[in-house]
């Protein structure tokens, strides 16, 4: 279904490897190394296809509200689609140390069981992008980067983690 390690013939100028966010962005960032291996001469649609595919679980809507001893309490909204059945939104409250573990332990309690094994975070233009490398949670071995948009660093997590969610469990 969904490998990791899948080649493609990259497109090279001079001696460097073209990286589709690079070439997107005109960004002085680049790709986490991995990701960018992976994704060396992809076009920037395959790109999105392949590492921020439409999540069928989204995390959303994701307020704090500071709590005791560095754990916050987490709401946000969980945005479940389906192709044969109408989508519906549900409210949760989770209580965490920070953003990424309330997004997997929701991601969690939605069947989605991830680990996050790579996270890099930073700001581009006016938003966040993250890139998370992601596990499934039981003895197998499929693993994926993930890439998710935001208007905060929050919600760009929330993104990567939905986006990397679907990638491991389809």
């Amino acid at each position: 279904m969904f490998n990791s390690t899948a080649t493609h013939t990259p497109s090279t100028t001079g001696t460097r490897i073209d990286d589709p966010f690079r070439l997107r962005f005109g960004s002085t960032h680049r790709l986490p190394r991995g990701l960018r291996e992976e994704a060396a001469g992809m076009s920037w649609s395959l790109f999105i296809a392949t590492y921020a595919p439409a999540a069928d679980i989204r995390i959303t809507g994701l307020e704090t509200t500071p709590g005791r001893g560095g754990r916050n309490t987490y709401t946000a909204e969980l945005t479940h689609l389906s192709k044969t059945e109408p989508p519906f939104t549900e409210s949760r409250e989770i209580s965490a140390m920070g953003v990424a573990s309330a997004c997997t332990h929701l991601l969690a309690d939605a069947g989605r069981h991830v680990e996050i094994l790579a996270f890099h975070q930073f700001p581009i233009f006016e938003a966040t992008v993250t890139f998370v490398r992601l596990a499934h949670q039981t003895h197998d071995s499929r693993t994926g980067w993930a890439m998710g948009f935001g208007g905060t660093p929050e919600a760009s997590i929330a993104a990567a983690l939905s986006s990397g969610a679907q990638r491991i469990h389809g």
